[in-house]
């Protein structure tokens, strides 16, 4: 059955949802996602097809699965492509892998794999592995259960075969063979300078599990996927809930350090204090009051048919507060949406002005009894942003600016 014919019939029993495509021009377009290759996916609505280049898409949300309690065991690979599994031996320096979202047992090198657990995961695990990681140990290391305790540790050495009874080990010239059940997992030694291509995007699984994409390909009703690492999957299309293509598109200035901030309180601070001016300071995905950021679209005197939106990421920013970013390589768009907190939109007036490098590309005023305004403008060659947010008519009062979902892209 072909993937067109097998959405067609689920959604003609209301099976299932459209899926949701967002672009880097921030379009959003809903319809059946009929191919999936490389380099391209074609979404058909409205009795039309549209293919769009996988450089001109963010995000692609599938329709919502049953929500799956995360794997019990799993297996990274070097690429970050982390899956649930059932059954792991090595022979020879080769794994094979079998259950979970493998169609067919896999087999890979074990230098392809960073991680396998091979219990259930526990506090005392993430302990020894946060350890391994901080200390990058010169080989293999294994994370063993202390005897007659709770308590676990790591040794280092050369891990040889694993069968489903033990794991055979080199430690410092001595060869031991440890019973599986003690060992809670294995970090596979991994060079510093090894370099693997940029995955095209990243697809999350109902189950928790992620994979990091290099290639993709809708075949039927099932998804051919190479990995960064060369690593191999085909797993049904029913299993994804996400693909996300923003990596190295889109960089949100809260996930930025500004190369400067500069805040000037209306009224200069007493010498000393510090907290006062920690108070002005902008701050990254949350509000002043501490609550998620948010804009207010529709004023009224009723409360109740206000529409009040909320956002993920985004700037609060009070006047009169100057930030400087450093622009990443390759980004050509700043967007934005500009309002004034709901708290404080009775007062809230500023005036907002975006440079790039000595370039004025926007400014206007952002008033708290209007609607929130857009901002999208191109940054030409700009190295620099710079976001000013100045007084408006009411001195300071109620300044206290959202800058949602601003971001640089490309």
């Amino acid at each position: 059955m072909s993937a067109l014919l097998l959405t067609l019939l689920l959604t003609a029993t209301g099976a299932v949802a459209e899926p949701t495509l967002t672009t880097l021009d921030g379009r959003t377009l809903s319809g059946r996602l009929t191919a999936w290759t490389p380099k391209e996916l074609t979404i058909a609505a409205g009795g039309k097809e549209r293919k769009l280049s996988t450089s001109q898409v963010l995000d692609v949300r599938l329709p919502q699965k049953p929500a799956q309690a995360p794997a019990p065991l799993n297996v990274e690979f070097v690429d970050g492509t982390r899956l649930g599994y059932a059954t792991f031996t090595l022979a020879d320096r080769k794994a094979t892998i079998t259950g979970g979202h493998f169609a067919k047992p896999l087999t890979v090198s074990r230098d392809l794999i960073k991680l396998i657990e091979l219990q259930p995961k526990s506090a005392a695990e993430e302990t020894a592995l946060t350890q391994i990681q901080q200390k990058n140990p010169a080989g293999d290391s294994l994370v063993v259960t202390k005897p007659d305790t709770q308590a676990m540790d790591y040794l280092t050495g050369t891990v040889g075969d694993v069968t489903a009874e033990q794991i055979h080990f080199d430690w410092d010239g001595t060869k031991v063979q440890l019973k599986r059940p003690r060992v809670a997992a294995i970090v596979f030694y991994q060079p510093t300078n090894r370099k693997l291509p940029d995955a095209t995007c990243e697809l999350s699984l109902a189950d928790g599990s992620t994979i990091a994409a290099r290639e993709v390909e809708l075949q039927d009703d099932r998804l051919q996927v190479k990995t960064p690492a060369g690593v191999r999957l085909e797993l049904p299309m029913a299993d994804v809930e996400r693909a996300d293509f923003s990596a190295g598109k889109i960089a949100y200035l809260s996930d930025l350090k500004p190369t400067d901030i500069r805040w000037t309180p209306r009224v200069a601070l007493p010498a000393g204090a510090a907290t006062i001016a920690e108070y002005g300071q902008p701050r990254n995905d949350i509000s002043y009051s501490g609550s998620p950021l948010s804009l207010l679209w529709k004023d009224d005197v009723a409360r109740s048919r206000r529409d009040v939106r909320t956002y993920n990421k985004g700037l609060a920013i009070r006047s009169r507060t100057e930030l400087t970013y450093r622009i990443p390589a390759g980004m050509k768009r700043f967007l934005a949406t500009a309002g004034i907190d709901p708290l404080s939109a009775s007062q809230g007036h500023v005036q907002l002005t975006i440079r790039g490098d000595d370039r004025v590309l926007w400014e206007g005023p952002i008033d708290g009894k209007g609607s929130p305004t857009e901002i999208d403008v191109e940054l030409q060659s700009a190295h620099r942003l710079q976001i000013i947010v100045d007084y408006g008519e009411n001195l300071d009062y109620g300044d206290r600016l959202h800058l949602a979902e601003a971001r640089l892209t490309k």
